[in-house]
């Protein structure tokens, strides 16, 4: 298949042959043993992928779908949402995978970006457009370095401009407002771990009771965008009400927020943000109310009260500065109004 050799093809249909009845764990060594021996095995050129997938191009996609399913080590939920990508552009564009071009790729996004339109909809938002869009390219990469293709087509198509928008997060009296609407501990206590960790929905629903340590307030985790180990913290007001929390507790779950009903598995992403947006109806809110607005209002109380940059971002733990400066490196209504206020005094 394109600048494939003969031996990354045997070994590609090996591995999508033996995917579907052996756990991944194996198969993943299966991968490593066939590597190994074919080291020094010469072979001659041969069909680049199985007879019948050849004249078939719904075999051909399910056969490069599969070979991501089990080549790309990501996340699922990111590997999720790269396939729903090319998922939705096969269905809209009937060619092989490897035949997509630059043409299809602009016509697709444009598609996408009017989807919902005839429906009675809105047009997609240029941020959700590119996001598929990066999806697709992740996609096309992936299969660039294995050689299934010579090009990503979606390199050639720009992203839509986008306007920033403010910064959203919660006010101080919203956060009065969402506390005094929680009715149950655990409510309370989701607030303020998302409020003071200021960590993502996806780590933290992988956090155990025994990662926190009590004395200090550290939780070390394992970070949901860099993969790299490091500290959230809560503070005494998060670990007075978790603790409130923890005590009405009855299950006997690692968890630090598990379901309420046995067998007490971990509470998924959708589960805390549907229990956020209770509290805000409860509240009569009229902002959007979701976690990751908590780890927004982190960073702007810490550069409303005056935080350099650097601090925040390790705090949030950002890949780089400039990743943080985005978003709060600008002065807000808040902070000019502070300084006009301090300067007339």
């Amino acid at each position: 298949m394109n600048g494939q050799t003969v031996k990354a093809q045997v070994i590609n249909n090996i591995i999508v042959a033996m995917a579907g009845h052996v756990a991944k764990e194996v198969l993943d060594i299966l991968h490593q043993v066939v590597i190994k021996e074919f080291v020094n095995v010469n072979m001659e050129e041969i069909t680049t992928l199985p007879v019948e997938y050849q004249n078939d191009m719904d075999q051909k996609n399910k056969y490069i779908i599969q070979l991501f399913i089990v080549k790309k080590k990501i996340k699922d939920n990111t590997k999720e949402a790269y396939l729903g990508a090319v998922k939705r552009l096969i269905t809209l564009i009937d060619k092989p995978l490897d035949k997509i071009e630059e043409s299809d790729i602009s016509f697709y996004l444009s598609w996408y970006e009017k989807r919902n339109v005839n429906v009675g909809g809105k047009k997609n938002q240029a941020v959700t457009v590119n996001n598929e869009r990066r999806f697709l390219s992740a996609f096309f990469t992936w299969m660039r370095k294995e050689k299934l293709i010579g090009e990503n087509p979606v390199e050639a198509t720009d992203p839509l401009k986008t306007v920033r928008k403010p910064i959203d997060y919660f006010k101080p009296e919203e956060m009065a407002k969402m506390r005094d609407a929680c009715k149950k501990p655990r409510e309370r206590a989701l607030i303020e771990v998302l409020r003071s960790t200021g960590a993502r929905v996806g780590e933290l629903v992988e956090i155990t009771i025994d990662q926190i340590d009590w004395r200090t307030g550290d939780i070390v985790i394992l970070g949901e965008k860099n993969d790299k180990y490091q500290p959230i913290f809560l503070d005494d007001e998060a670990r007075y009400y978790y603790r409130q929390y923890l005590d009405s507790r009855s299950d006997d779950s690692p968890f630090m927020f598990p379901h309420c009903r046995e067998p007490y598995e971990k509470l998924s992403t959708s589960g805390i943000r549907s229990i956020l947006k209770t509290i805000g109806n409860r509240a009569k809110l009229k902002c959007r109310v979701y976690p990751h607005k908590m780890r927004k209002t982190l960073g702007m109380s810490l550069k409303n009260k005056g935080v350099d940059i650097g601090t925040i971002q390790e705090i949030l733990r950002h890949s780089s500065p400039s990743v943080t400066a985005i978003y709060y490196a600008q002065s807000t209504p808040d902070t000019l109004r502070n300084v006009r206020e301090r300067c007339s005094a």
